[in-house]
Parts: C-alpha cells; structure tokens; sequence
C-alpha cells in the first residue's frame, strides 16, 4: 500500500505567498528575515506542517508556524545563527519544560513575518498533568502560583506550552472539558479580568467547541505572573463553516492558500483586561496538518 500524499513545501513559493499575505492585510513583511527562517530550519519546514496566523485587529503581524514530527534542538540553531539571544531569559523556562517525560515534548517555531522567530512551543506528547509542568526544575513562583486557581478550575491536563521571546510570557493550553457552560466560560476569562464573553459569542462557542474537550490557553508574564490573556480555540471548523468572524478573519479562510489535502481552517476567542477582546484565525498551508493532529490526538471540531 502506497503512503499518503503530502503537500510539499517551495520556498520559492512560500517567500511569494507570505509577501502576498502579507499585503492582503497591511501587515509588515521582510523578505531578508522570512528567507533566513527559511534557511535555519529548512529541514522542519520541508518535514513539518506549516500553519498561517492572523487575528482580526487591523494591522497585526501575519504569523506562520512549523509543527515538527521529529524531535529537535531549535534553540542551539537560532542561536548559531544570531536569531535568538543566547542570553533570553525565556531560553530556561523553554528547556526545563523540554526536558521532561523523558525528552518526549516535540519543540516547534512560530514566526512573525516581520521579525522572524518570537515564540517556541513544546507539543508535551500526551496528556500531561499541571502539576508536572509547574514543578518542573526552575519554573519560577511567578507562573506556579497560579496553580490552586487552575485546579479549582478542574485545569490540569496540558497539551502544549510555549514561551514568546519578545512579551517574556509563556502559554500553558489546557485540555478543558467539554461541553463548554457559560458559567465556566465566564471563570476561564475572569483569569485575565475580563468580563463573561458576549452571548453570541458563546452561542458560537458550544456550536463550534469539540463537545467532549477543547483547548484553553492561558499566557502569563515570566515577570511579573500576570494573566494577560486567555483564549478558547475551536480546532479544524466544519468545512464551509464559521462562527461570525470579522472580514479579515474570513479572508484567510477563503482568500489565503492552503495546499493541504484536507484543509484545516480554526478560530479562537481572546479575552484580556476590562473586555480588550478580539478573535484569531488559524489556516494550513502544507505538510497535511490535519492528518498530523489527527495522529497526536488533538480534539478537532470536525
């Protein structure tokens, strides 16, 4: 039996479709930058699947991300070649959490079309409980106090973490339990301060949210330990299928390429301090990432 096909990566043609995003949204764009992401993980993105990012605010970044399918060193190679300080202070908190379940966590990129490298995340290879990745050797008081709030929440199944660069935050994506009630919606965003989402932002939600679970991200500050953010992600939307999104979001479903097979098309709702709310988009681009979270399990809407 024959392998299945697998959309292949061009850089030639991903330089000229992200110089084209790019523009579709007035979003800044360097070619000197994109080409040497290119060229410092060129084997992750001609193995990996590679996933575009946008959000509904005009003027945001454009961001493309690789999801890996082997286990690699991202860090030592941006440093070699001078993308990445050796000396950032979210390097420790990246490599502790790498570290763990026996080197199992599988380290991926996310990018900014801009700036080029901003965030690393970690896919944990499993279900991992809370406790584990706050105790981790060097996770500071900042991120572990939060802890008795994310039980009291009955979070304590991570899927991901991630740590951004720039904003010295990190991410921890949760598995929450489904189905989404508005009083849990409303105590997941009062973590960053927010207040309960919209109705009709929820009627989106239990529509769209995989009823038995769902991925619930929260992003604090490395520094200080604030909860700036939260977010509910809706992963792979039916297809033809949208809760009511901004133009913007609409257009990377429909106007931006994807060569996948299966086309993966995902939102996800953001909520941070006195209601400074807003939606992302996420959309394959090649390397069959469907069929890549298919195989870790994630929990797909569709």
């Amino acid at each position: 039996m024959s392998s299945p096909k697998m959309s292949l990566f061009s850089p030639e043609k991903f330089l000229a479709d992200v110089k084209h995003v790019c523009q579709m949204f007035g979003a800044s764009y360097s070619e000197e930058i994109t080409k040497r992401m290119i060229e410092v993980y060129a084997a992750s993105f001609h193995r990996g699947a590679i996933q575009w990012r946008v959000t509904d605010r005009p003027g945001d970044a454009v961001n493309y991300r690789f999801f890996e399918r082997e286990r690699i060193n991202i860090i030592q190679p941006a440093i070699d070649a001078n993308i990445l300080d050796a000396h950032n202070t979210m390097i420790p908190l990246f490599q502790a959490w790498s570290s763990l379940f026996g080197e199992a966590p599988i380290q991926l990129c996310d990018f900014d079309a801009e700036k080029g490298l901003v965030k690393a995340w970690l896919y944990l290879s499993g279900y991992r409980q809370l406790d584990d990745i706050l105790d981790a050797p060097g996770i500071p008081d900042t991120i572990s106090r939060h802890r008795e709030a994310f039980h009291s929440l009955n979070l304590k199944i991570v899927r991901y973490v991630a740590v951004d660069f720039y904003a010295h935050t990190i991410n921890l994506y949760f598995r929450a339990a489904g189905p989404l009630s508005y009083e849990a919606a409303t105590k997941y965003v009062a973590l960053a301060d927010s207040p309960p989402p919209l109705q009709k932002d929820y009627n989106d939600m239990i529509k769209f949210l995989n009823p038995e679970g769902f991925a619930f991200s929260v992003t604090i500050h490395a520094g200080t330990g604030l909860i700036g953010r939260v977010a509910i992600y809706a992963i792979k939307l039916p297809t033809g299928e949208s809760p009511v999104i901004a133009q913007r979001l609409t257009q990377l479903f429909e106007e931006v390429p994807s060569y996948d097979e299966e086309e993966f098309n995902g939102v996800a709702w953001s909520y941070g301090k006195s209601g400074k709310s807003y939606m992302k988009a996420e959309r394959s681009y090649c390397g069959e990432l469907v069929r890549l979270l298919r195989s870790w399990n994630s929990d797909l809407s569709s």
